[in-house]
C-alpha cells in the first residue's frame, strides 16, 4: 500500500478510494432502479420517464470510474500487469467518456427536439454528434500514434498533442446541450429539464476546474455527483408519478362506482318494465274469469302475488340470484299465462339443475318472448313452451323452447316489437358482465325458437356481498 501511495501520490490515492465508494453506490442505484422498473412494469399503468436512459447512464459511469481506478492504480507500474492493464483501461475510459457525451446528445434529440417536431434543430444536434467523430478517429489511432495520450518509459500517463481537440469538442457538446435547453426551456418536460441541467452543468464545472488544477480528474468526481443527484431526482419523480397514479385509480374507481349505480338504476327500470301494465290487467282479467271457481281463482291469485313479490324483491338487489329463485318466478309467470291462454298454451318444465347463480329475470325474459312472440303470434294461436335446465362438466345450461312462429336468424330478432330486440340485447350484456354467460338463439320460421343460456362453472359471478369474487364450482 505504501509503495502504491508513493508511486501515484496521495491526491490520486484519495481519488481512487472515492471512486471505489462511488462505484459501490452506483451498483446499489443501478440494481435499485432495475428492481423498481420491474415493480412498475407489474403495475402496468405506472411508467417513470427516462428510466432506461438513466440506468444506461449509470452503467456508463460505473465503467468510467472503474477504468479510471485501474488507470490510477497502474500509473507508473512497469510490471507486465501494469504495462498491459494501463492501455486497455485508458482506452475504455475514453470510450465511455465519449459514449456519455453522445448519449446525452441523443437524449436531447429524442425527448426534446423530435418530440416537439423541431426539424432544423434536429439537424443541428446531429451535426454536433458528427463533430465527435474526428475525436473517435483520434482515439482509435492513439494506441499507435499517441495522438490523445501516451506513456513514458516509467509507464506514466501523459496527454498527447491532439488532446485539446478531444477536450474542447466535449466542452462544445455540453455547452450546445445547455444552449438548446435554454432556448427551448418551456418545450421540455419538468423532469427532463432537471436531468439536462444536472447532466450538463456539473460536468462543465468539472472541465473548468481541470483548467485550474490538473492533478485530479474532476471529470470522474463530477459524473459521480451527477449520478447521485439524478438518483435523488428520479426517486422523487417516481414518488410523484406513483402518487398521481394512485389518485387517478381512485378517481376511476369512484367513477366506476357511480356508473355502476347508474347502471343498476337503469337495470331496475328495465326490470320494472317487465311488469307491464297490460300484463297486470290481463292477469287480473284472467283471475276474474275464475271467480265462479274459487280454488282456481285463489291459485291464480297466489301465483300472481308471488310473481309481483319476487319481482319487487329483485329490484332491491344488484347482483345475481340463485337459479332456484329465478325458476320459481318463471313458474309463477307461466302459470298466469296458462290461465290466460287456457288450453291454447301448454307449459312443460324440466328443471334438473338449479344450484347456480344467474341474473334476475334472465329466464323470465326468454319465457315472456316465447309466449308473446312464439305462441301468441303463431297463426294457430297455440303452442308449447318448454323450460329446461341441466348441467355438463363445464357449464350450467338453461333452454327455453317454443314451437310457435319462429323467425329467420339472419334477419335478427322479430321486427314487429322493438322491446324484444332491446330485451335480448340487454340480457346478453347482463349475462356477459355478471356471470360470463352467453345467450344463443336458434330459430326457423314456422318451426319455433330455442333460446339457450350457457354459464361456465368456473365463471366469476357478480355478487355484491362478495365483491364480485364468487367463483362457481
Amino acid at each position: 500500500m505504501e509503495q502504491l501511495i508513493e508511486r501515484i501520490g496521495i491526491p490520486d490515492f484519495i481519488q481512487m478510494i472515492l471512486e471505489a465508494w462511488n462505484s459501490v453506490f452506483l451498483l446499489i442505484m443501478i440494481f435499485s432502479m432495475i428492481i423498481e422498473k420491474r415493480t412498475d412494469k407489474d403495475a402496468a399503468d405506472v411508467k417513470i420517464p427516462l428510466t432506461n436512459e438513466i440506468i444506461v447512464f449509470f452503467c456508463a459511469i460505473f465503467v468510467y470510474n472503474f477504468c479510471n481506478m485501474i488507470c490510477i492504480a497502474v500509473d507508473g507500474d512497469t510490471s507486465q500487469f501494469g504495462l498491459t492493464a494501463m492501455p486497455i483501461s485508458e482506452f475504455c475510459y475514453y470510450v465511455t467518456g465519449a459514449f456519455q457525451t453522445l448519449f446525452f446528445l441523443q437524449v436531447v434529440k429524442k425527448h426534446m427536439v423530435e418530440k416537439n417536431g423541431m426539424n432544423k434543430l434536429k439537424i443541428a444536434v446531429t451535426a454536433v454528434q458528427l463533430l465527435n467523430i474526428p475525436c473517435l478517429i483520434l482515439l482509435a489511432a492513439t494506441p499507435f500514434t499517441g495522438a490523445l495520450y501516451y506513456y513514458d518509459e516509467q509507464n506514466y500517463y501523459n496527454r498527447g498533442t491532439f488532446f485539446p481537440v478531444w477536450y474542447y469538442t466535449t466542452i462544445i457538446s455540453f455547452v450546445f446541450i445547455l444552449a438548446v435547453f435554454a432556448l427551448n426551456y418551456r418545450k421540455a418536460d419538468p423532469f427532463l429539464r432537471q436531468v439536462i441541467v444536472t447532466s450538463a452543468v456539473i460536468p462543465l464545472i468539472a472541465f473548468i476546474c481541470n483548467f485550474a488544477y490538473s492533478e485530479i480528474s474532476f471529470n470522474n468526481i463530477a459524473v459521480s455527483i451527477t449520478a447521485l443527484v439524478l438518483f435523488a431526482m428520479y426517486e422523487k419523480q417516481r414518488a410523484i408519478v406513483t402518487a398521481n397514479s394512485a389518485r387517478e385509480k381512485e378517481i376511476i374507481r369512484t367513477k366506476l362506482a357511480e356508473s355502476k349505480y347508474e347502471l343498476e338504476q337503469s337495470k331496475n327500470k328495465i326490470l320494472m318494465a317487465q311488469i307491464r301494465p297490460h300484463f297486470i290487467l290481463n292477469s287480473l282479467t284472467a283471475i276474474g274469469a275464475y271467480l265462479d271457481e274459487p280454488e282456481k281463482a285463489q291459485a291464480s291469485l297466489s301465483h300472481f302475488a308471488r310473481f309481483l313479490r319476487s319481482s319487487i324483491d329483485v329490484l332491491e338487489e344488484n347482483s345475481c340470484i340463485k337459479a332456484e329463485r329465478e325458476f320459481a318466478t318463471v313458474n309463477d309467470y307461466l302459470y298466469i299465462e296458462k290461465a290466460r291462454f287456457g288450453k291454447k298454451l301448454t307449459v312443460v318444465t324440466e328443471i334438473k339443475d338449479d344450484d347456480f347463480f344467474i341474473p334476475a329475470f334472465a329466464v323470465q325474459t326468454l319465457a315472456e318472448n316465447a309466449v308473446n312472440h312464439g305462441i301468441r303470434e303463431n297463426p294457430e294461436g297455440k303452442g308449447t313452451v318448454r323450460v329446461r335446465s341441466y348441467e355438463t362438466d363445464t357449464e350450467h345450461i338453461v333452454e327455453v323452447r317454443d314451437d310457435g312462429k319462429g323467425f329467420d336468424p339472419q334477419s335478427g330478432a322479430p321486427k314487429n316489437d322493438g322491446r324484444s330486440h332491446i330485451g335480448l340485447s340487454n340480457l346478453r350484456s347482463r349475462l356477459s358482465g355478471m356471470c360470463e354467460g352467453t345467450l344463443d338463439i336458434d330459430s326457423e320460421p314456422g318451426k319455433g325458437t330455442t333460446a339457450r343460456i350457457r354459464i361456465p362453472k368456473n365463471a366469476k359471478i357478480y355478487l355484491e356481498d362478495n365483491e364480485n369474487e364468487h367463483t362457481d364450482s
